[in-house]
Parts: C-alpha cells; structure tokens; sequence
C-alpha cells in the first residue's frame, strides 16, 4: 500500500514528514493469540507517533489476517481464487457449498467466516474432486447455466488431473507396505514422483501436490483416506492384489526402490526429510510452520532440485535411491 509522506503532527501543530518503521506485535483476538508485523509512522522532527489512516487500515488488514491464519480461517484472496478456479460466481458458489445464498458475498466483503464452512471451503480450494461433491449435492438449488459453467471448469481439470495412475500408484503401495499411515503415503507419492521423472524424464502420474504444513501432499489421495487420522490404512480387497497391470516393469522396479529407501521410516520421520528439500521450502515462503497452505508445490522445482539429487549422489538405477535416502537421515538426526 503507498503511504503517504507528510501526516499532520498534533505536537508540531503543523504537516511533518513522516518516517515508517516495522514492529512485530503480539496480541490476543478473540481468545487467539496472534503475531503480526504492524507499521508505525513518527515525525521526523520531534519523533511523536503520527496517525496516518492508510498505516491505520494496513495495520487492520495485517491484524485480521493474523488472526485468519491463527484460527486457519480462509482468507478473501483464496475464496475469489476458488471462483475464478472453478469459473462460478459468489451466490452460486454459496449454494453449491450448501451455504446462505448470501453467505460468500458477506466474507469477501469482510464478515469471517464459521471454522465449518472456512474448513469446507479451504477442502474445495484443495481439491476439486471436493468441489465436485458438493456441486452435485446441492445442484438443485442452482440455475442452469450456473451449474454448467462450475461443471465444464471441472471436467476440464479431471482431464488436466486424471488420477486413475495416482489410484493405482496408491494401492500399489499400501499393498506393498506395512501399517503406512496417510501421512507416509503423502511422501513416499511424492518421492515416487520425484524420482521417476528424475531418473527416466517422463512423470509417474500427471497430478499436482501442494506444500501443506506437514509436508507435500496430494490433496485427493488425502481427503480419500484422511479417515485414518494416524492410524495405518487399511490395505485394499484382496481381490485387487495383483491388478496392477496399467503399472510397467519399469514403474514397479522404480516403485519397490521407492519402498526400501523410504517406506521403512514413519511419517514424521517422512516430513522431516521432505522440509529439509528446497521444493517445499521454496514453496512455503515466509510462511509461519503452523499456516496453512494450498499452494503448489512447482513441477519445476522438484524437477531441478532431483535432477541434481542424482548427480550429486551418483544415483543411476533406483536401486540407488536408497544412498539418498540414508544421507537424508543422518542430515536430520
């Protein structure tokens, strides 16, 4: 925000430039507490605080973004970022998420909204196969065009998005691994991915993963087994074991190299692995360790950074991975 650069000084009793200066607050909103960077604006002659309404509003908006990510309350700019990703309008999309028709207009005018409904919007900005879920529930409710408009925008990323190979990948490895918790499927997909197209230069499956709190994550595989919390996930029907046909030699080669680097270590251990690498840091930002994060995770970046991976470890065959994986550990303990 441009600030102005004279402010009237009520000491001075005339217009003073100002000089501006950063402070990290601590606060306590709504039985949250709260960390904020707040902007104070001084006379530059006899150095007494000046009040500036443009320093005032920013501090304001800085105050209630704090307390957004505090209370992990969805923020404006990724509410409007759900409308344009799914191409549908503020009332629309409040029905199609079961809300008051008038419900999103309030929140992107300010209003905060309930932790229920921040939860369910941050699910659909996350994942679309989410979105699409609550569409169909609630399409009813919608007119015509409306609906059509959200719908086309979703075929169009099941199509950019298909996660048929992603679904296949997953059973294989909770077919394969031992007591895998959701939280060590994330990262050993993630790792799969990484070095699959590190080694091979073509990608295992076309999905995107985000760099959320505990690590990268693939937002779909998430919600389909999020139900299991901490606990392993139950391995598939039996009768799935050996369906494993769309997977090639080289993938199920690539894919056990996967399991014996990394598929012995819990899903901390997995996180802390996966935040000592540049593509989630890079992703996460100046982020707090405790905000949360739709952001994705550039296919750039774990490209580049892998890529030298095997370089710098001499890693040839996937059989190899395991040499990085080691390091890996001894770099965190």
């Amino acid at each position: 925000m441009n600030h102005p650069s004279t402010a009237f000084c009520l000491n001075c009793g005339c217009s003073r430039a100002l000089k501006k200066f950063a402070v990290r607050t601590e606060a306590e909103v709504r039985g949250t507490k709260i960390s904020f960077v707040e902007t104070h604006a001084i006379c530059t002659e006899c150095e007494e605080e000046l009040y500036v309404p443009e320093v005032n509003d920013e501090n304001a908006k800085a105050r209630e973004d704090a307390y957004r990510k505090a209370a992990n309350l969805i923020s404006v700019e990724d509410i409007q970022k759900i409308m344009e990703k799914y191409d549908i309008g503020a009332g629309p999309l409040a029905i199609a998420m079961g809300f008051g028709d008038v419900t999103i207009n309030r929140y992107i005018s300010g209003q905060l909204p309930s932790k229920a409904n921040s939860l369910k919007l941050l699910e659909v900005l996350a994942s679309h196969k989410k979105m699409a879920e609550n569409l169909e529930e609630n399409k009813d409710r919608m007119t015509e065009v409306a609906y059509r408009k959200c719908r086309a925008a979703l075929d169009q990323l099941d199509e950019l998005y298909s996660t048929q190979k992603i679904e296949i990948v997953t059973r294989y490895f909770l077919r394969k691994v031992n007591d895998i918790t959701p939280l060590a499927l994330q990262k050993i997909l993630y790792y799969a991915q990484a070095f699959f197209y590190a080694l091979f230069h073509e990608e295992l499956f076309p999905d995107v993963c985000q760099a959320w709190i505990h690590g990268p994550v693939y937002p779909d595989v998430y919600y389909k087994y999020r139900e299991y919390g901490y606990d392993p996930i139950e391995q598939p029907p039996f009768e799935l074991e050996d369906n494993f046909s769309e997977l090639t030699i080289r993938e199920i080669e690539l894919l056990d190299a996967i399991i014996s680097a990394f598929g012995c270590y819990s899903g901390s251990i997995l996180e802390k692995m996966t935040h000592h690498e540049k593509p989630w840091q890079e992703a996460r930002g100046n982020l707090l360790p405790t905000d949360r994060s739709v952001t994705e995770i550039k296919k750039d970046t774990i490209h580049e950074y892998f890529q030298q991976v095997i370089k710098n470890y001499s890693i040839v065959n996937p059989c190899d991975i395991v040499v990085y994986s080691a390091a890996l550990l001894s770099r965190i303990f």
